[in-house]
């Protein structure tokens, strides 16, 4: 039944690529997720529903994450668990940024592309401080967004301000919060199948740029394959 609703997701974007206009494809992702949130809201599995809203219900209209606290202080085993970690990111943000040129049909053997390369490691770096003073987190970049890049054809700034803007919005509102965190995992995971499907593909284009006949290029493309396919 779990993968009846993901699958549904899937189903959804593929009517909307078939028959949907123009706007609709532009914004397939988040109607194939409502429709996803619907299916399963009005369906249950022996009496029980898919849709926990006790979340909803129980979460306040306006609420400020970092009114609770605690405490700030430095955990000593957790520093170099934590610096391994912060290098995967590092590779993760570059490979990501990489791909948002290849998806936004930018150069990246330009200085504009390195300077967004800095860019995108002191923005991890800045916001994770930020996040751990707000009792979060820290952030690193999703490749999913690449894939949501392909799907929409948009790779403006202006979209990824605004997008920015609604976060921080539905943040403070935690009724929003609440309705988010109520979508099954089963509908966020047809989605995200069909996200990282797309940053694969996004990733099988850069293949085109290689000289697969080097023999060291082959061996690192064989063995990420190997690594983040198998």
């Amino acid at each position: 039944e779990y993968i009846g609703l993901g699958f549904s997701v899937l189903v959804f974007l593929v009517v909307i690529e078939l028959f949907g206009s123009t706007f609709m494809k532009n914004c397939n992702v988040i109607l194939a997720l409502l429709f996803g949130y619907f299916v399963a809201g009005v369906s249950n599995y022996e009496g029980l529903p898919y849709v926990d809203t006790s979340k909803i219900e129980s979460a306040p209209v306006v609420d400020f994450l970092w009114t609770q606290w605690f405490g700030i202080g430095i955990y000593g085993p957790a520093i170099i668990p934590m610096l391994i970690a912060y290098i995967v990111t590092t590779v993760e943000t570059i490979g990501d940024v990489t791909a948002t040129h290849e998806v936004s049909e930018l150069k990246t053997d330009d200085k504009e592309y390195t300077r967004r390369i800095q860019g995108s490691l002191m923005a991890d770096a800045v916001c994770s401080i930020l996040a751990s003073l707000f009792t979060s987190m820290p952030n690193t970049t999703f490749s999913q967004n690449n894939g949501v890049i392909a799907m929409t054809k948009c790779a403006s700034r202006r979209a990824g301000i605004a997008t920015g803007c609604w976060l921080i919005i539905m943040g403070v509102f935690a009724k929003i919060a609440g309705i988010i965190t109520s979508i099954p995992d089963c509908v966020l995971g047809g989605m995200t199948i069909f996200l990282f499907a797309n940053v694969l593909i996004s990733g099988i284009t850069l293949f085109g740029e290689l000289n697969l006949k080097s023999r060291r290029i082959r061996f690192i493309s064989v063995l990420s394959m190997c690594v983040g396919v198998g």
